[in-house]
């Protein structure tokens, strides 16, 4: 699969409470990063404003609500959000294969419709904050690897364009998914220790030598005294492969 510049493939993430601060860390990281993810908290406090104030400004979005529910109101939560035309959207691979075909389905039907290009469309594996003993309190039976891969396989066949994984999977999700399935991983940090919250975790340059498309990295940018030295660190780490 033809690829960005690794320049290109860092996803900065926006969990920022106001549209201002939001705006101040794109406008402060200017050409170093053209991606950034707005989740839940910044999406549900500031609405689709944030969304035209990061394209007006020519960059993509990462929209990442983690869709999870029947297959109907998730195609209708699709063709919704399709209109603000994000870069990627993710759900849920939890929500089985036919709430998975649902996604893609209402994403096809609105690009046909609008004649625009749909978003990518990536599915949540498991959450890098959980560890194997999180996971077996929940109820798996499986290690989290085995589960991961497990549901890679599955959006696969299914036609998601690719998922989210820590990236300790991503090796072995490239192995099985081959060139052309993307994969997103969270839990980048420059150094190997700073885990925060995060469990399965790698430096920028090691998670893309396993098979990462794209990185997001969020609070050790966003939080920084100064954000966009430390994106130009994480991007001089990724150009060492």
């Amino acid at each position: 699969m033809e690829m960005e510049n690794k320049t290109d493939r860092l996803i900065v993430a926006l969990d920022i409470p106001t549209t201002e601060q939001a705006i101040h860390v794109v406008d402060s990281l200017g050409e170093l990063v053209q991606y950034y993810k707005v989740g839940m908290e910044a999406f549900y406090g500031m609405g689709h404003a944030v969304l035209a104030q990061i394209a007006g400004r020519g960059k993509k979005t990462f929209l990442d609500l983690k869709l999870h529910d029947i297959p109907t109101t998730v195609a209708r939560t699709v063709t919704t959000l399709c209109q603000f035309s994000p870069a990627f959207l993710t759900l849920h691979a939890a929500g089985g294969s036919k709430m998975l075909k649902a996604a893609i389905g209402a994403a096809d039907e609105w690009a046909g419709k609008t004649n625009q290009p749909r978003p990518k469309l990536l599915a949540i594996t498991v959450l890098t904050s959980i560890g194997e003993r999180d996971w077996v309190e929940i109820g798996y039976q499986s290690p989290i690897r085995e589960s991961v891969l497990r549901m890679s396989v599955m959006c696969k066949e299914e036609g998601v364009d690719g998922v989210v994984a820590s990236p300790r999977e991503a090796a072995a999700i490239r192995a099985l998914c081959g060139p052309d399935f993307l994969i997103v991983t969270p839990g980048i940090r420059l150094l190997p220790e700073e885990h925060g919250d995060q469990m399965r975790t790698a430096t920028p340059a090691q998670a893309l030598k396993v098979g990462a498309n794209y990185l997001v990295v969020g609070r050790p940018i966003v939080e920084a005294d100064n954000p966009r030295k430390v994106a130009a660190n994480i991007i001089a780490d990724m150009k060492y492969l």
